[in-house]
């Protein structure tokens, strides 16, 4: 089993961990940080409570079940102010470092509102930049230079300690600006070669929550969360494709599932170059009305492929489902006519994954299985049965190849960063 690049770098530092652990955990009155700038109502709410779909006796659940709605605490991390350690502990020790329960934190990420004119396009040089420090970040950890390159893009790094373990890297804009970047977490000891996307995190409403807690729960990689609402800005995206979700026809540039000039797609690129065989899952919400779709999976593509991974990831929901409405593959011939026109085929981080001449204006003419697109109903996106499902279809699709723990791994007790 081959160690990650940023595991491999931090090899050493890591069985030291013990030694340090005194040195890092800070003064005994650490500040409490806040962890958005953004006011209540620009950060993404808490799922509503859809009833599941019953009208099919569940095999396991009972009938009468109806999900509740989870609702983030309002929990603060606690932050340690750095201290002097030895030189094994750097680079990790140098940073700030939180404790808290990350998928609770994760759900107040911030997220510049619809029509806010919150998200600004960065230049082309400085996505350039951005994208080469966090390829950095992944590949040799947060030395002082690249530390040092990010904050020079209006971007902090630190460390979490999850309050049930694991040592994760907070990737979010710092500073009384923010630009609608987005907020990237990276995995210290992931147990699937697999990260998670959720560029719709506010307007696909419980998408938020459903990938903060994949992250932790499933071993991710990676997780990349939006810093604005899909129709924050009225200026259009020149990139091929079109929706009416924003009130008018037509794709926005603070949309960053469909505009490629966005830190959200600089940190794809980087960890697609630094895992080039890992699966990106792009989370996604869908009005599934009286349809029979529960979920439209697919590979970026609408290609008819008997193995297409879109559709093995189709068949493992269907085993967990419950209720009448299942889960449909635009990769799948004998789905054909039952799922909707939601294929992920504009999806620009798709595809980059699967090679696209031009990923806003060309789709895809074959897939890699690199990347999946998932459709989901309110009810997937809840936190009853079916929501369930999901998690553990995505760890029946991604094996446990990293070694860290996850959703059905060899057990193992998380390991803690420094």
């Amino acid at each position: 089993m081959s160690l990650s690049p940023l595991r491999a770098s931090l090899s050493c530092l890591l069985l030291l961990a013990a030694a340090c652990s005194n040195a890092v955990a800070g003064p005994s009155d650490a500040v409490a940080e806040t962890p958005s700038i953004q006011s209540p109502e620009t950060v993404a709410g808490a799922p509503s409570a859809p009833v599941e779909d019953v009208s099919q006796a569940p095999t396991e659940t009972p009938a009468t079940e109806t999900p509740t709605a989870e609702t983030p605490t309002a929990e603060t991390p606690v932050v340690s102010a750095p201290a002097p350690t030895a030189s094994v502990c750097s680079p990790l020790s140098s940073l700030s470092t939180l404790t808290g329960n990350l998928t609770s934190w994760l759900q107040t990420a911030p997220i510049t509102a619809a029509n806010s004119g919150g998200f600004k396009e960065p230049g082309g040089t400085e996505l350039a930049a951005f994208e080469g420090a966090f390829r950095t970040l992944l590949t040799e950890g947060p030395t002082p230079q690249v530390v040092q390159d990010l904050a020079g893009m209006g971007y902090g790094v630190s460390t979490f300690r999850n309050d049930t373990g694991g040592g994760w890297l907070v990737v979010r804009e710092q500073g009384l600006l923010s630009r609608g970047g987005g907020t990237f977490i990276i995995n210290l000891f992931p147990a699937r070669d697999l990260w998670l996307e959720a560029p719709h995190a506010d307007s696909d409403e419980g998408t938020l929550r459903q990938t903060a807690t994949q992250l932790v729960t499933l071993g991710a990689r990676a997780l990349l969360i939006t810093g604005s609402h899909r129709c924050a800005v009225t200026t259009a995206s020149p990139c091929s494709g079109t929706t009416s979700v924003c009130g008018t026809k037509g794709l926005r540039i603070s949309d960053a599932a469909h505009y490629g000039n966005n830190f959200f797609t600089a940190a794809h690129r980087a960890l697609r170059d630094t895992y080039p065989d890992a699966i990106a899952a792009s989370i996604h919400g869908m009005d599934a009305g009286d349809g029979p779709e529960a979920a439209v999976v697919s590979d970026g593509t609408s290609t008819l492929r008997p193995d297409a991974l879109s559709n093995r990831l189709r068949d493992a929901l269907n085993t967990h489902l419950v209720g009448t409405k299942k889960a449909f593959s635009c990769n799948a011939s004998d789905d054909s006519g039952k799922h909707r026109t939601l294929c992920g085929t504009s999806n620009v981080q798709g595809r980059i994954d699967n090679g696209a001449s031009d990923a806003c204006f060309t789709e895809a003419a074959a897939a890699t299985d690199r990347f999946i697109h998932l459709e989901q109903s309110a009810t997937l996106r809840g936190t009853g049965a079916s929501s369930k499902a999901v998690m553990q279809a995505l760890a029946d699709t991604v094996p446990c190849t990293l070694g860290g723990s996850g959703l059905d791994c060899p057990a193992l007790v998380a390991q803690d960063c420094p």
